[in-house]
Order: structure tokens, then sequence, then C-alpha cells
């Protein structure tokens, strides 16, 4: 009986253990809650970001609604310019920044793309590993997906579309990321996951420089102790 307890009092310990570290969250400047996620030796926001005001509480330039429906906010997040994304009053909540080109790189190592690989600009990745950040990825008729495998990372990735000038487009074919990492005067670096049924690149992560002016989906990360 009391090896049975003992084995009872384990189980109970590490399921409380588990659950606690799949819910911890954070709170941005506006209020916001968001779900974080542990991948590799990073933690991540699980959400995209969704603030309206820098730590300091001024406004952000951008943040747009996708298609200005407050519906899509909790599943899209906002759209922000690689300006807001880089100022320096930091758009993430305190103790948080904007995640980096290295981060990324961080991050996809972690989940498998190669070090060859990762430096490389354009598509990267083997094995359909980008299904692994997406909150989903359904079959089509062209392609099946091991769908045991997507979102195994818990980073929910959604196909939020982008913002360029007056123009919304893109909504669930494209994840487009903002990196704080600049390139040139006028582009810095993204990350772009690919869901539509005839783009071929459904299981990679494209690294590219994009333009600055651009609105992009926005993931954090935790500043972690030097």
């Amino acid at each position: 009986m009391k090896i049975l307890t003992l084995i009872m009092g384990l189980f109970m310990f590490t399921t409380a253990n588990t659950s606690a570290n799949n819910t911890d969250t954070v709170q941005d400047s506006d209020g916001n809650i968001y779900r974080t996620v542990q991948i590799g030796e990073q933690v991540w926001l699980a959400e995209n970001l969704r603030t309206t005001t820098f730590q300091t509480g001024s406004k952000v330039n951008t943040g747009y609604i996708p298609d200005d429906d407050a519906s899509l906010l909790l599943r899209y997040g906002r759209l922000y310019d690689w300006h807001d994304v880089a100022d320096q009053r930091n758009i993430c909540p305190v103790g948080w920044r904007v995640a980096s080109d290295d981060d990324w790189k961080a991050l996809e190592t972690a989940i498998g793309i190669s070090d060859k690989e990762v430096n490389e600009e354009g598509w990267r990745g083997k094995n359909d590993i980008a299904i692994t950040l997406k909150a989903e990825q359904p079959n089509t008729f062209f392609k099946r997906f091991k769908q045991a495998e997507v979102n195994t990372t818990h980073f929910s990735a959604t196909p939020a579309g982008v913002k360029l000038g007056n123009w919304y487009i893109t909504q669930g074919m494209y994840s487009e990321f903002w990196t704080s990492s600049t390139a040139t005067d006028k582009k810095a670096y993204a990350r772009t996951l690919a869901y539509a049924w005839w783009n071929s690149h459904k299981g990679e992560i494209r690294r590219a420089k994009l333009q600055k002016s651009h609105m992009f989906s926005v993931r954090c990360v935790k500043i972690q102790p030097k």
C-alpha cells in the first residue's frame, strides 16, 4: 500500500508540473495575456503579438488587425511594420524582446534544420519540419502530412497574412514573421510559413530580406539572464 501511495504521489507531482509548464503566461503593456512555450533553450510566445503600446505606454504606429475584424484578433494577432518591431521602446512584454534572426536560427536548429541550411536564404528544412510549428496543416489533394507531427512544438503559428501598403492579402495562405534584425537600409530579415494547397514549400521555412514598410506578425522571446 505504501509503495502504491508513493507511485500515485509521484504521478500526481509529475502531472502537475507538466501542466504548469504548458500553461505559463505573460502579460503585455495593454494587459493581453499570452501562452508561452519552451523550444530548445528558448522561451517563446505561443501566440502572435497583439499589443498597441510599447513598454513605455506610448502608442505603436501600426498594429493592424487582419481584415479590420476584431473577432480575428485572438487567432491572428496584429500586423506591424519593422520600424515598430525594432523600436527601442520595446513592443514586447517586459522581460521579453522581438525575436532576432539569430533567435529564429536557434529555434530552427532546435527543431532539426541543419547547421548548413540554417544560415541560407530561401526555403529551408527537410522532412516537413515546418509543420511542427503550425497550429494546423490540412492534407491536400497533392500531399498528405503526418498529422501527429503538426504543432508538436506548440508554437501554434497561424496564417495571418500580410499588409502591404493599403492591401491586406494572403490570409489563410502565409505567415510572415518579422525579426528584429536589419539587413539593409530598406529591408530586414523575416520568416515565412506557407499553407496554401498549391504552394510546394509547406514543409519548409523561408528566410528572406523583406521591405521594412510591410506589416507582418511578431513573436517575442524571453530575455535570458546572463
